[in-house]
């Protein structure tokens, strides 16, 4: 985002928190109507209840039938069998908001590839905004080939969905948005997010940066250090990109135009720090985004035009119209009582 967007209202935007605070929002907005439902949140449907984690000795039995990958473990255990993997089967549904339309992604997750995940990676960051992590220490979050069989259904979900390469990178961007935040001790895999249908900002991006890589684009993480925050990084023309780094920033804690910056999160306000770009995978440029840098631009402009009070916040008529649309185009969550003056 560029430094024209200006200084954002403080109290206006919706207090989000990465690495160990709860997201607070006000929902009361004389507007909030104009957003689709659901704009915030997921729900699963359970088909059968998830089973108790298994020990290891079953959950790596030594007569295992390994699944088809393309890539070994690097623990040197067979794979567990398909059975195995999909016990605790659910189906899920993520809703997504793509050009004013909210709508969901069915998947089916299932507790058998959850209880893999946990014996084979028990030792979990608790903290992946920190500045001792390797590029390796991030890129292992992608590279299980369990996961990868199992997430890569979705991704061809994705794909049904628009016959516009554009439009499926909007999609899987906004699905990962609306999945809920919440802290937890330690990170999660991409396919656990999914699982449990939450995560914090540094789990989040993965799955972003997953989903889109296998898609064919070039990601990274943006890692701020000081303010403890993690966005996804997609690779974009540099005029658009933060700090002429080559990859444009992605909320993933909660929905947000691509590109735009400005979010104030509690604690920390927003991040203004110089991020540690990690990359993720290469591929090809995201150059359609100069529609969300300009989206971007234009709902800035109405947050700086609004007037505050002590009974609410007062734009025009012709930004509160703006700022009406792109909350409806995007999903974005509700500010407060924004009313037209």
């Amino acid at each position: 985002m560029s430094a024209t967007h200006g200084i954002v209202l403080i109290g206006l935007i919706t207090l989000l928190v990465c690495s160990g605070c709860t997201m607070t929002g006000n929902n009361t907005g004389n507007i909030s109507a104009a957003v689709p439902s659901p704009t915030g949140t997921s729900y699963v449907i359970v088909e059968t209840e998830p089973e108790t984690p298994a020990p290891v000795s079953t959950i790596f039995p030594a007569n295992a039938t390994e699944v088809t990958v393309n890539a070994s473990t690097t623990t040197g255990l067979p794979l567990p069998s398909a059975e195995t993997l999909e016990k605790g089967a659910k189906k899920q549904a993520y809703p997504y908001v793509i050009r004013t339309l909210s709508q969901f992604l069915y998947y089916n997750t299932y507790g058998g590839v959850v209880d893999y995940l946990k014996v084979k990676y028990p030792s979990r960051p608790t903290d992946f905004s920190g500045s001792s992590l390797s590029d390796t220490d991030y890129r292992q979050y992608i590279s299980d080939p369990v996961q990868k069989t199992y997430i890569n259904g979705l991704v061809e979900n994705i794909r049904d969905r628009s016959d516009l390469p554009q439009e499926r990178v909007r999609i899987a961007v906004s699905m990962v948005q609306h999945i809920p935040y919440s802290a937890s001790a330690g990170s999660r895999y991409p396919y656990e997010v999914l699982y449990y249908n939450t995560g914090r900002c540094d789990d989040k991006s993965i799955l972003a940066a997953y989903l889109l890589s296998e898609m064919g684009y070039g990601t990274a993480l943006l890692v701020y250090i000081p303010e403890r925050h993690v966005a996804l990084g997609l690779k974009c023309p540099k005029q658009y990109s933060t700090g002429g780094s080559g990859y444009c920033f992605v909320e993933t804690s909660y929905p947000s135009i691509m590109t735009y910056s400005n979010g104030t999160y509690a604690g920390v306000s927003k991040p203004v720090s110089n991020p540690l770009v990690i990359p993720i995978a290469e591929g090809q440029s995201f150059d359609q985004i100069s529609e969300e840098y300009t989206d971007a631009e234009g709902y800035q402009a109405t947050l700086n035009s609004a007037v505050v009070n002590s009974t609410g916040i007062y734009m025009d008529s012709i930004n509160y119209d703006i700022y009406g649309d792109l909350r409806q185009k995007y999903g974005l969550p509700d500010l407060g009582p924004v009313k037209m003056r």
